[in-house]
């Protein structure tokens, strides 16, 4: 554990904390040591994800919850270290097969987002300060599911109320219906295995299909060494070093990307302020009487004829552009084939966006910048539950009514209830049974005389 609370302190001059913050002291803290305010459940580490190395992303201890239900199947050690050649052309069991059945159904998803707007509204009043990234998070962790499932069911449950606001109708009974059916499926094909059913949703285990598996790297352990305690070691430091990450990790907050400037450098700021000093003069050289130069359509859009007459007109929309500054000559100093000159082009493509609309070149937004083709890579979780993040800072900002949260019953689509009409038997039908039928017992009279 030396190795680790070496390296809490070296982390934690990286990231600039306070110092009343002190990690060493609050390893083994439920407390979590994190400078955002609104940061008061410490979340425990879970499973990786098992791609990471592939994809070359940083290691994320919270992309799936530990597996703590009631399902009874193989560890993925065993599963993958089964034989690869058998007699059979499937498994004798779910067990063997590391299969799980299981089904969210419409209590727990609403459970999930009443939970989501409570979590929002508090946070909120206490902290003035919100994160839709902390409370997918917080959820995933409460009902055992994966941020991204979080953050697909709340986008998914605001839909519907928008829908029902709007006039759409949602079918509740054909969900309760289709519950109903899949639960029934799932109790019988544990019925017929003669395993227990799990009675919950389960995320699906990592190690099927050999995904998260582990390789097959062998390690050369001498005999002096317990292997026992190597690898109790070694589950420490990983979950200390996981624990680690998730209380440095620093939360996404709720704001206008709008209005939010994008990172520039000197460069752009001095190109920024260069064209403001063009625009000025220009408006001087307009105003002139003497050299007679003027605008088309001036500022006020007001045309004067030679006669003194003034006629109102509109200037028409401009176009908004948008441009990313390149330093090329420091980029031709340093060498695109050199490793520094590899990290300047990595930066520039980062950032440094300007746009000029109306005449008015400014630092273009953080949301500018993500309709662009140099767009940052979007985060997963950020672009699923876009719309109710969007509904959300609408309410707060603008004051927008009914546009996230429950809609009241009274603004909802009532959905109407059938009725089945039994329609009256039709008299040819009568006329067709009662022909049918003295035929019929005309053929057994004539059967009786023959014999």
């Amino acid at each position: 554990m030396m190795n680790i609370t070496q390296r809490i302190y070296k982390q934690s001059q990286i990231r600039k904390f306070s110092s009343k913050i002190n990690l060493k002291k609050n390893l083994n803290s439920n407390k979590p040591p994190n400078p955002q305010p609104f940061v008061k459940i410490r979340l425990q580490p879970g499973e990786s994800d098992p791609l990471s190395k592939i994809y070359k992303r940083p290691p994320n201890p919270l992309y799936r919850p530990r597996w703590t239900n009631k399902a009874q199947i193989i560890s993925a050690e065993d599963f993958n270290a089964r034989p690869k050649v058998s007699f059979s052309e499937q498994f004798d069991s779910m067990h063997d097969a590391m299969v799980v059945l299981s089904w969210l159904d419409e209590e727990k998803r609403q459970d999930i987002f009443q939970m989501y707007l409570h979590l929002m509204v508090e946070q909120d009043k206490e902290f003035k300060t919100t994160s839709h990234e902390y409370v997918m998070r917080v959820i995933g962790e409460k009902f055992n599911l994966t941020a991204v499932r979080v953050a697909a069911i709340v986008q998914n449950c605001h839909d519907e109320e928008q829908a029902a606001k709007e006039g759409r109708m949602v079918n509740e009974k054909m969900a309760k219906y289709v519950d109903a059916k899949i639960k029934e499926h799932i109790d019988n094909a544990y019925m017929a295995y003669g395993e227990k059913n799990p009675n919950e949703f389960v995320e699906t285990p990592t190690g099927v299909a050999g995904i998260g598996s582990s390789s097959g790297e062998v390690v050369r352990v001498e005999d002096l060494y317990d292997l026992d305690d190597l690898i109790k070691k070694a589950d420490l430091r990983e979950k200390g070093e996981a624990q680690l990450l998730i209380d440095e990790k620093v939360y996404i907050e709720d704001v206008d990307n709008e209005m939010v400037d994008s990172n520039v450098n000197t460069d752009c700021l001095k190109l920024v302020e260069k064209a403001k000093e063009f625009e000025k003069s220009k408006k001087d050289l307009a105003r002139n009487e003497d050299n007679k130069i003027e605008f088309a359509l001036p500022d006020n859009g007001c045309i004067e004829d030679e006669d003194g007459n003034k006629t109102e007109s509109q200037r028409r929309q401009r176009w908004k552009y948008v441009a990313q500054t390149i330093n090329v000559r420091e980029q031709k100093k340093v060498g695109k084939k050199s490793r520094r000159g590899a990290k300047l082009k990595q930066t520039q493509k980062k950032g440094n966006t300007l746009v000029e609309e109306n005449g008015t070149t400014r630092v273009a937004s953080v949301a500018e910048v993500a309709q662009t083709a140099w767009k940052p890579e979007r985060d997963e979780n950020e672009f699923i539950y876009k719309g109710v993040k969007d509904a959300w800072l609408n309410r707060q900002l603008k004051g927008e009514k009914y546009g996230w949260g429950r809609v009241p019953d009274s603004m909802k689509a009532k959905q109407e209830e059938e009725v089945v009409v039994e329609e009256p038997e039709s008299n040819e039908e009568e006329d067709s049974t009662d022909a049918e039928s003295e035929s019929n017992a005309s053929a057994t009279e004539n059967k009786k005389d023959e014999k």
